[in-house]
């Protein structure tokens, strides 16, 4: 009742399949509480940023403390460093056994099933626009190979400190890289020295807030998913904050 769930899917491209889940203005995501005051006058460094989040990922019977960044080293006030309301919905998403992406479903091992001890091939995730990680953290509990991407120098590092925290129980813990949208060569590097293959899921979250950015956004969702990638899947969690028609 307190989550919406509107998913489509459809062959956007050929061989493509996309699921878009919707906030709609209506829509309330639970679970999530700020720790300490944001200041929205504060100017401190970015390293003296101590504001953290508490998220429940009530699919995986987990809570995760997350640092969040207030601001830029600048003083200006980060986008990339907080949380999202469509963040906390796509890790629950994914993390739901009634999820219908099979990358996310072989890598369920109930205590109940007799080959429990065989483990699956670990499904290969990259997020784009991770800001502080919740997603790929719900991902890497889940046991999937995760690469968490991102713009923002400090996103990336607050990322790395909110996986270090939790690398004990990870199978495998997720990289937190440095990912420009519309960069080939970066998305490029990213295939050939890090994944070393395509990816089964490209995921993200509020990330198609910007106009001017979706063309970028497209040409790095291509690259990671170019056609004839036929088992390739693409999830993104949005909310609608203007006329969807923009």
């Amino acid at each position: 009742p307190h989550r919406c769930y509107r998913t489509m899917t459809a062959p956007i491209f050929i061989s493509w399949s996309i699921v878009f889940i919707v906030l709609t203005s209506s829509t309330t995501v639970t679970g999530y509480t700020i720790l300490g005051g944001i200041d929205e006058d504060k100017k401190d460094d970015a390293e003296s940023d101590n504001s953290f989040v508490t998220q429940k990922l009530r699919h995986l019977h987990k809570q995760v403390e997350l640092r969040i960044q207030t601001h830029e080293p600048s003083g200006r006030v980060s986008m990339a460093g907080t949380i999202w309301e469509a963040s906390p919905l796509l890790a629950d998403y994914i993390t739901n056994p009634a999820c219908p992406l099979e990358a996310f479903q072989r890598m369920r091992i109930h205590e109940d099933d007799s080959n429990a001890r065989v483990q699956p091939q670990p499904a290969t995730v990259v997020e784009l626009g991770s800001g502080v990680g919740l997603a790929s953290l719900a991902a890497a509990f889940l046991g999937c190979r995760v690469f968490a991407t991102d713009g923002s120098p400090s996103s990336i590092r607050v990322m790395a400190e909110n996986f270090d925290q939790y690398a004990s129980d990870i199978p495998i813990p997720p990289r937190a890289l440095r990912l420009d949208w519309g960069d080939m060569d970066e998305a490029e590097s990213l295939i050939q020295s890090e994944l070393c293959c395509l990816p089964d899921v490209i995921m993200a979250s509020d990330v198609v807030y910007s106009y001017s950015a979706r063309e970028e956004l497209s040409q790095t969702i291509r690259r990671l998913c170019p056609l004839g990638h036929s088992s390739g899947r693409i999830v993104i969690a949005h909310r609608w904050r203007t006329d969807p028609a923009d």
